[in-house]
């Protein structure tokens, strides 16, 4: 999601397998998330952002394509391509593979090694139901929070991430308060930094609930080296930065 970039099937030619990125980060032992739109990501690239932001391993997943089964798949070789860097997510569209993400998810947890599932729509209970019972986390790009609000609540057990502390680009400032109000309320809702504008709702999110804070960097479109430093302007006690920036999300999504 870059600054309101194109988005891979808007683009001539745009194939099943793009991917994009999220990071865990910093200081050789830190943790970070990130979500772009961007249609010629390079793991190479990305790699050589994480070094130089000082990330350990990147979280990537495929992104706006028609189905996922094949994109998924290109996940889990890159995984296994660069042992140690990248933990894979999967996604799935709740609509059009409807009746098949029971079968297509739990091979890609349990037989491709992929970690948690990445969101924009909101899911249907047969994804949720399958979610749960494979013990994996969601990131969610919700459409608006209030959709989070029930999703969490109705299924308690299941981990979610909500990103860009609920509004991209900070384009709606009341939905970052609303997203830092259902952290707050619903223990298994955390949220992810990248992508706010508004700087004062961040510092609200470490002052209130540093604990629930994952810290994201929306690359590799979404400067990582600049996303981080945000993070360490908050001057957050060692303990607690330690958490933002990596022990939280490596709890939420093991390697």
């Amino acid at each position: 999601m870059v600054s309101r970039g194109v988005r891979p099937t808007d683009l001539p030619g745009a194939r099943e397998n793009e991917y994009v990125d999220g990071i865990f980060a910093g200081d050789r032992h830190r943790l970070m998330l990130s979500d772009p739109w961007s249609p010629f990501n390079d793991p190479e690239v990305i790699l050589r952002h994480a070094e130089e932001a000082g990330i350990d391993k990147t979280i990537i997943f495929p992104i706006e394509n028609p189905t996922y089964q094949k994109a998924n798949e290109e996940i889990a070789r890159i995984v296994e391509r660069y042992p140690g860097k990248f933990i894979g997510l999967a996604k799935h569209d709740p609509g059009a593979e409807a009746g098949k993400i029971e079968r297509l998810l739990t091979r890609e947890v349990r037989e491709l090694g992929l970690k948690g599932l990445k969101l924009h729509k909101p899911p249907t209970r047969e994804m949720l139901d399958v979610v749960a019972d494979l013990k994996i986390p969601v990131l969610f790009h919700p459409p608006k929070v209030a959709d989070f609000h029930m999703i969490a609540s109705a299924y308690p057990q299941i981990t979610f991430i909500m990103a860009h502390l609920g509004s991209f680009s900070s384009q709606n400032w009341s939905e970052h308060l609303a997203a830092i109000d259902v952290a707050k309320r619903c223990p298994n809702v955390y949220l992810e930094t990248s992508s706010v504008i508004l700087w004062r709702y961040l510092e609200m999110a470490a002052r209130e609930i540093p604990e629930k804070l994952i810290f994201g960097s929306d690359g590799p479109d979404g400067d990582s080296r600049v996303e981080i430093h945000k993070v360490r302007l908050m001057k957050l006690p060692k303990d607690l930065k330690r958490k933002v920036l990596g022990g939280t999300v490596q709890r939420l999504v093991p390697a």
